[in-house]
């Protein structure tokens, strides 16, 4: 069993080497952006490499080739265990004292996009994931109420490290015999949340246009100048 398990795991890490070594030498090296991740892919081939290499010197002591060829095996489900740990944590149920219901109050005459980004992690230390979105649309001068799950309300009011509230204006367009609704970046406002300010039975979110930041005040001043703003009202 031993033997039969270090050749397969050597033959299979051999077959990923030789196809990666193929790829990278037939197609061109990108430029730009991309130009990172395919300098990361050649850093991690050489790895495998390496893995392969050493696990062959050992080929008389299998037990200890197939634990060198497992690094490369625990290198891939670590990530994959760690999501698994967090959605496992964000299912869990925790008490709450109410139900939670978001009133959303659009001031404006624009189509917003309300977005709560649930960000894990420790803000000190370990870099922060953002773990779900919760997004609602609002439209122009509308006021409406949204009754959150408690699993949407857990991961707000306990669960998240901060959240994060963001609105974005929505432009409704149209063209080639279709209409489609387009986001205009950067956001309109952003602000952190405490999670300690979900422990409410109703939270209130109010849309103000005179709030909105100045890098979307430029950004809408160069649409309007190439007239790419035309159905906005800001």
């Amino acid at each position: 069993m031993i033997k039969l398990t270090y050749f397969a795991l050597l033959g299979i890490f051999s077959i990923i080497l030789l196809i990666a070594a193929v790829y990278y030498l037939v197609k061109p090296a990108p430029t730009g952006d991309s130009s990172v991740g395919w300098a990361i892919g050649i850093f991690y081939l050489a790895g495998l490499l390496g893995i392969i290499l050493l696990a062959s010197l050992f080929w008389k002591n299998k037990t200890i080739g197939i634990i060198i060829l497992c690094i490369p095996v625990g290198f891939i489900l670590f990530p994959i265990l760690k999501s698994k740990a967090r959605d496992l944590y964000a299912w869990l149920p925790m008490q709450r004292s109410a139900e939670l219901t978001l009133h959303i109050a659009n001031n404006t005459r624009a189509l917003v996009n309300v977005k709560l980004e649930c960000w894990f992690g420790n803000k000190d230390g370990e870099q922060m994931t953002l773990y779900k979105t919760l997004e609602f649309t609002s439209k122009p001068l509308a006021v409406n109420q949204h009754l959150l799950s408690d699993y949407d309300a857990q991961l707000l009011s306990a669960k998240s490290a901060f959240v994060r509230l963001v609105f974005y204006e929505c432009l409704q367009e149209s063209g080639n015999g279709y209409s489609y609704v387009r986001e205009i970046q950067p956001c309109m406002q952003s602000q952190e949340i405490p999670i300690e300010d979900f422990l409410v039975k109703d939270y209130l979110i109010a849309i103000d246009g005179e709030k909105n930041s100045e890098a979307f005040k430029s950004e809408v001043n160069r649409l309007k100048q190439s007239e790419m703003y035309k159905s906005g009202v800001f």
